[in-house]
């Protein structure tokens, strides 16, 4: 059942939704400090627009759609700048060093686009319905896409 917003307080918005919301950040921002500065500005975007929800999409997607916004604003700004890959929040511990390596160097070929798309479904596990509404493409667009940067991730990992 899907949580309404003008039912939640900020602390059980935020309790709910922070891990999604901070993950999704550092996985477009490749930056924990960058990431923890976007969660707190989400939320405060969120919750000045709250009474502008309509329920169309839910609670979970609309936090990650302004996520979405927000960091592709911090990316147009920092063009330019040095973008450090900080991924290793998303490795589990016993991951192999080896891997690890290949798959960082393996994502830092793929554009912010793409590597979004593979966040979104393999690290995220949203659904490609979910990932239609979050990066407003078509379902079968998001499959295609999909097919196209898994295909390309095996070829840089060959």
């Amino acid at each position: 059942m899907e949580l309404l917003v003008h039912e939640l307080s900020v602390a059980e918005l935020f309790n709910t939704y922070s891990y999604d919301v901070l993950a999704y950040s550092a996985s477009l921002l490749k930056n924990r400090d960058d990431a923890k500065d976007a969660l707190q500005e989400v939320f405060i975007r969120f919750m000045k627009s709250r009474n502008e929800f309509k329920n169309n999409c839910s609670v979970k997607t609309w936090l990650l759609i302004i996520t979405r916004n927000y960091c592709y604003t911090k990316l147009k700004e920092k063009k330019g700048a040095e973008v450090t890959l900080d991924e290793s929040f998303l490795l589990k511990d016993s991951f192999n060093i080896e891997m690890h390596i290949s798959l960082q160097e393996a994502f830092s070929k793929l554009t912010v686009d793409e590597y979004e798309l593979i966040y979104l479904k393999e690290f995220a596990g949203y659904s490609y319905k979910e990932i239609s509404e979050i990066l407003g493409i078509t379902i079968p667009n998001a499959k295609v896409k999909l097919f196209r940067i898994r295909k390309q991730l095996k070829e840089y990992l060959k």
